[in-house]
């Protein structure tokens, strides 16, 4: 057991020697330059990553890709003479060629009113009931609605109190 008395011995001294050194001058200005440039790299990481996604976006928006066209127009007839709907098949036809077809294509035929009326929606329809059942409450609210209406808008003033700076970076 000789031996091991005389390593641990000279591992102390060696431990003894490392501890007692002082780091090399400026070892805390170096490691915050190293800290302040591995932030810059990751911001010009997020930058150029940004860069190619706005490039893909562009590249994607002016490549032509070829569209399905179907026809989508309605004619006002009325419902009883209202001929069964022809169906047709999709066709892939290029921005170019439905240009070309655009121009040459016959006018659609005129509607007998214009726009064509639409089913009201569930709040039209509650609105109605609601002045058919309270025809005086309704005239009131409309009234108190156009008087505010009038009514010149106050904006409050935003306050947005200073940034404090922590020193801490």
């Amino acid at each position: 057991m000789e031996g091991n008395d005389e390593l641990d011995r000279r591992i102390d001294d060696a431990l003894a020697r490392y501890a007692g050194v002082e780091p090399l001058a400026g070892l805390e200005e170096r490691v915050m330059r190293r800290v302040r440039m591995a932030s810059r790299r990751r911001v010009l990481g997020w930058a150029a990553a940004i860069a190619v996604a706005a490039s893909v976006v562009v590249t994607v928006s002016v490549v032509r890709v070829p569209r399905v066209v179907t026809p989508t127009y309605r004619v006002g007839v009325p419902a009883v003479m209202r001929p069964a709907p022809v169906v047709e098949k999709a066709r892939v036809v290029t921005m170019r060629r439905a240009r070309t077809r655009a121009r040459r294509a016959r006018p659609l035929p005129k509607l007998e009113q214009f726009p064509t009326p639409t089913p009201l929606t569930a709040e039209e329809r509650a609105l109605i009931a609601f002045v058919g059942r309270y025809p005086k409450e309704a005239q009131q609210a409309f009234e108190d609605l156009r008087k505010r209406s009038e009514e010149p808008i106050e904006i409050q003033p935003i306050q947005i109190p200073p940034l404090e700076d922590s020193g801490a970076q």
